[in-house]
């Protein structure tokens, strides 16, 4: 039997593992070519723009084995190594997307999953399964596994003993043979062996041809080190040693974790981080790696390559890089980074300060109040906002960040000294907001003190943490109290997610436009004020009565629009430029807005653990488990699975949502092109950052409910609306 394995991603980790257990079970083992000029040519297989140069180059590869007639594709599904411990998304999501977007047979691509395992070779045991799919016995899986294994580490202990790269360790011991030029790179250059350059990146970008071999030209002038060359056992020492190493994803630390040897032990001169565009574990990493060799005196270059970078620019940003290294070293030339000098001490009352989200705003100062606690806002967000953030933000980062890091400057300028922020460590990089934020704003020169918060649920599990960390701003003594101002802030926030619902519906049949607008409007205003779950309760009350008084349009039932993505994206009016008010307000098209991804529904799907939310959670499940069975992190699965549910659920279109360079979303975007496809439903996309403008995205949205006016006839259903809008393609 053929096997076939992509040149890609995991495969410049665990290619001597893949090949040997497949090897040893009989089977012919194909390893797609090293990637070309022809393979960029092929990037076009990708349905979608969006994923960054290293997920996108999976498609060609994968398309030039189909073409050599391979009988089955080998391509893992890197989840996690221990429990809560994960790689990144894209390692999770690539055999979904290619699986979808090549119309791959479960049966063909073989993608056992890898993950929650204390030992590494037990985490490959799904292999053992994986082999029986091939045809062979479960001992001899077995065998063949052991012998993998053995491989695998062959190949690490070559790496550091002999001082190998990846590629140099795979062409020698593996017969794998990768890009290699037969004369220098620069003929001129003189090697300099006192001069030490430490590269860190990935091994599948650092020896692709995308990597524009950055390694082999540091060679030729000067001692190069990489990750692989740093024992496991060491880099695990030093993430020990790291507030936050043990949670990074897997192979970020090895990266994190030989960048941070190197510059305790003194054994670089300079180091040099080579990302691909639109990476989001490195624009992570990049903040936390700037910081250490800031503070070790130790100069920093960060080049970022894709599919449209050139040559020249990169060889002539590494020389004048080179060329500014050997002018510092053995001076002061890189001393530690000044640090703006820092405002006076914090005052002893405590003032909060927080981002907001969503209708939250309306809901956490009252509970803060009611606490006995002196906050600062909610700050509105504002292109102002946007610009604070933008001004501190890595280049590569969500939007999402950037706009709740200039919440946070907002506050500590009108008076904060202590800010809050949610954490929590998984596939998604909301868990290292917090960290992050913290270092640049105190780079920036601002004296905090930030808290992170984790869910307190389960309580019996999670409460005391939770009231511990609480307790530096609500005091002692406040633990019953605070679960009483807990519940009647839920119950606050519920009713706001069932007012918004009554909005939506009722946006989209009144006969008098704004009429349901300026309801909710006062509804917000009186339910901010509101203290008691009583006084909640009826005012929610009077709010539904109020609208069933509305006078309704006649005509049709209004056309139906989910919205499904990133939960910021989809629930921060301003980040989607108040999109579900647009398109449920078009003028000559009534349009009803549902959107299922909120912060409450969050909580009581995922934490309350409600009937209801539990129900809802496995149909949406249920509805993705033939497009994607694994969670990519934020909201990447419940996408595609609500975008599954709509058209069965009676919705006309679809509008996914999401932050530019949000991996989860990434993945659902690639797959939710099939869905679209099998489903006849319409699906538009809208990517949000700090460059969305209002002009494009209305007239965006008036095509797509004119696409969906359109479908709605050609399926024989009553489509036009009392108010005539007459469309051409042209308008």
């Amino acid at each position: 039997m053929r096997v076939g394995i992509p040149r890609v991603l995991s495969a410049y980790y665990y290619l001597p593992l893949y090949k040997t257990f497949l090897e040893q079970m009989g089977c012919e083992t194909l390893v797609s070519s090293p990637t070309g000029g022809k393979t960029l040519e092929g990037l076009v297989y990708c349905p979608t723009d969006e994923p960054c140069i290293s997920v996108k180059l999976a498609f060609p590869h994968t398309v030039e084995l189909l073409e050599k007639g391979i009988d089955r594709l080998f391509f893992p599904t890197l989840i996690g190594t221990v429990r809560n411990r994960f790689y990144c998304p894209k390692h999770i999501g690539v055999p979904a997307m290619l699986r979808n977007g090549l119309g791959l047979s479960e049966d063909f691509l073989i993608s056992p999953p890898v993950a929650g395992r204390r030992r590494p070779e037990e985490r490959f045991n799904s292999f053992l399964a994986a082999g029986r799919k091939l045809g062979a016995g479960s001992r001899e899986c077995r065998r063949a596994l052991k012998e993998a294994w053995k491989a695998q580490e062959l190949f690490w202990q070559a790496t550091v003993q002999q001082r190998m790269t990846s590629a140099e360790a795979l062409e020698e011991l593996f017969q794998v043979p990768l890009f290699r030029r037969r004369r220098r790179y620069n003929p001129l250059a003189r090697q300099r062996e006192e001069l030490r350059v430490g590269v860190v990146g990935h091994s599948y970008i650092l020896y692709d041809y995308i990597g524009h071999n950055v390694v082999e030209r540091l060679q030729e002038q000067a001692t190069v080190l990489v990750p692989e060359m740093v024992p496991q056992e060491t880099i695990a020492r030093t993430l020990g040693r790291l507030p936050y190493g043990e949670e990074l994803w897997r192979f970020e630390q090895l990266i994190i974790g030989s960048a941070f040897h190197w510059l305790e032990s003194g054994a670089v001169d300079c180091l040099v981080l080579v990302s691909p565009f639109e990476c989001g574990p490195e624009a992570v990493m990049e903040v936390f790696l700037e910081e250490a060799a800031n503070a070790a005196g130790i100069p920093l270059l960060v080049l970022t390559v894709d599919e449209q970078t050139g040559e020249a620019g990169v060889v002539t940003r590494l020389e004048a890089f080179l060329d500014t290294v050997k002018a510092g070293r053995g001076s002061r030339y890189f001393p530690q980074a000044e640090r703006k000098p820092k405002r006076p001490a914090a005052p002893p009352e405590r003032v909060i300060g927080f981002p907001t989200f969503g209708t939250l705003d309306l809901v956490l100062p009252g509970f803060f109040e009611q606490a006995g606690v002196k906050t600062v806002g909610p700050v509105s967000l504002s292109r102002r906002t946007l610009e604070l953030g933008e001004e501190l933000a890595p280049e590569f980062i969500c939007h999402p960040f950037a706009l709740t890091l200039g919440q946070m400057r907002q506050c500590l300028e009108a008076g904060a000294n202590t800010l809050l922020m949610v954490g929590g460590k998984g596939r998604c990089r909301l868990g290292w907001y917090a960290e992050m934020q913290e270092i640049l704003l105190k780079k920036a020169g601002y004296s905090f003190e930030m808290i992170t918060l984790h869910s307190p649920l389960p309580l019996k599990k999670n409460w005391r943490s939770f009231l511990e960390r609480l307790r530096p701003v609500i005091g002692p003594g406040k633990g019953p109290r605070l679960l009483a101002d807990l519940y009647a802030a839920f119950l606050k926030a519920h009713y706001l997610d069932l007012g918004e619902e009554l909005l939506f519906y009722w946006r989209a049949r009144e006969k008098e436009r704004g009429s349901a607008d300026a309801l909710y409007g006062e509804f917000c205003r009186r339910l901010k004020e509101a203290r008691r779950p009583g006084t909640v309760r009826r005012l929610y009350a009077a709010f539904r009565e109020s609208c069933a008084r509305l006078e309704r349009a006649p005509g049709p039932e209004p056309l139906r629009v989910r919205l499904v993505g990133e939960i910021y994206a989809v629930y921060e009016d301003f980040v989607n430029g108040n999109l579900a008010k647009a398109l449920g307000s078009l003028e000559g098209i009534r349009i009803e807005v549902r959107k299922e991804i909120t912060a409450m529904k969050w909580l009581r799907e995922n934490l309350l653990r409600s009937p209801g939310g539990d129900w809802r959670h496995y149909r949406v499940k249920k509805a993705a488990a033939p497009y994607l069975k694994e969670l990519v992190g934020g909201h990447g699965l419940e996408s595609i699975g609500l975008a599954a549910l709509a058209s069965r659920e009676g919705f006309d279109g679809v509008v996914h949502l999401w932050p530019f360079t949000c991996m989860p979303e990434i993945i659902a975007q690639n797959i939710m092109t099939r869905i679209s496809r099998e489903t006849d439903l319409p699906v538009l996309t809208v990517i949000v950052n700090e460059q969305s403008g209002s002009a494009g995205l209305q007239t965006r949205l008036e095509s797509f409910a004119h696409v969906l006016q359109e479908r709605r006839e050609r399926k024989g259903e009553k489509g036009r609306c009392p108010v005539s809008w007459d469309w051409t393609w042209e308008a």
